[in-house]
């Protein structure tokens, strides 16, 4: 049993792969295609006349988000029937895929959070809120706000309580208001004798704004409240790394979705990442 896969869903291609200690490997590709480029042309240029004997490569009907949860579903279900349950999916916060699994295949999986996309996605929330009018938010203070959210899940990976009193703090922290911090990662806290300076934050002192604070203890409401999901993180960075080999092998300014070049780009990105470069050697073979 694979205690935990990581799956990177495109519109064109999905990646199942194994976490580090099983190897960081590939374990199931699947390539996805909404038109055939043979067929395309015939009906163009032979409009009437029935499309030539060919291998048709188009494989999905439906808009491209539909392609990555169809994806998903039939890697997880060929899985399962080679002999590989999958216990685990890390992703992104889109619960599309478990939803699908769960009322077609009767499928009750676990959903890692990868911790990019979640950091990621408050520093969206935190942007859309300096564009408000009237809220004083800079650049380096969101960056610093993120920061500190990597600290906190990095520190509190398995400890609800202790990340839910961390968030807790967060906001707080920053305006100088330390009544609810804990030592372990409050300077104040350690030395109240000793004049704290916030070193990431503008001019080393504490923001002072209490609208800003207002807002910004909103935005943080919901994600103190889900503590529970984000102290079992996971990551999706392998799966960041092949989708980088394969826009070495398939450029997204050039267009081989219509045809098998597609499959043997990624299926050649899949061998690359498990065997390194000898498979081309052994393919000649």
């Amino acid at each position: 049993m694979l205690h935990s896969v990581v799956v990177y869903l495109l519109p064109a291609h999905t990646f199942f792969m194994t976490k580090a200690k099983y190897g960081k490997k590939v374990v199931k590709t699947l390539v996805s295609h909404r038109a055939c480029g043979t067929c395309k042309w015939w009906r163009r240029n032979r409009p009437g006349l029935p499309v030539r004997k060919h291998r048709c490569v188009r494989n999905h009907t439906g808009s491209a988000r539909l392609m990555e949860s169809t994806t998903g579903v039939q890697g997880v279900q060929e899985l399962s029937s080679e002999g590989t349950p999958v216990e685990y999916l890390e992703g992104d916060g889109d619960n599309t895929l478990i939803a699908r699994l769960r009322s077609e295949l009767n499928i009750t999986m676990k959903k890692r959070f990868d911790k990019n996309h979640v950091v990621k996605n408050i520093g969206k929330s935190l942007y859309a809120l300096a564009g408000m009018k009237g809220v004083r938010l800079s650049k380096s203070v969101i960056a610093h706000l993120q920061k500190c959210l990597k600290y906190a899940f990095a520190k509190h990976q398995g400890d609800k309580e202790g990340l839910e009193e961390n968030l807790k703090a967060l906001v707080p922290h920053q305006f100088g208001d330390h009544s609810v911090c804990e030592d372990r990662f409050c300077g104040f806290k350690r030395n109240p004798t000793k004049q704290y300076a916030h070193r990431s934050l503008p001019y080393k002192v504490a923001l002072r704004d209490p609208d800003l604070r207002s807002h910004l203890e909103k935005l943080f409401q919901p994600v103190v409240a889900n503590a529970w999901q984000y102290c079992d993180l996971g990551s999706s960075q392998q799966c960041e790394h092949a989708n980088r080999e394969v826009t070495l092998r398939a450029p997204k300014n050039l267009h081989y979705g219509n045809s098998e070049s597609l499959d043997f780009r990624v299926h050649a990105t899949s061998a690359f990442i498990n065997e390194g470069r000898q498979y081309l050697s052994q393919v000649t073979k």
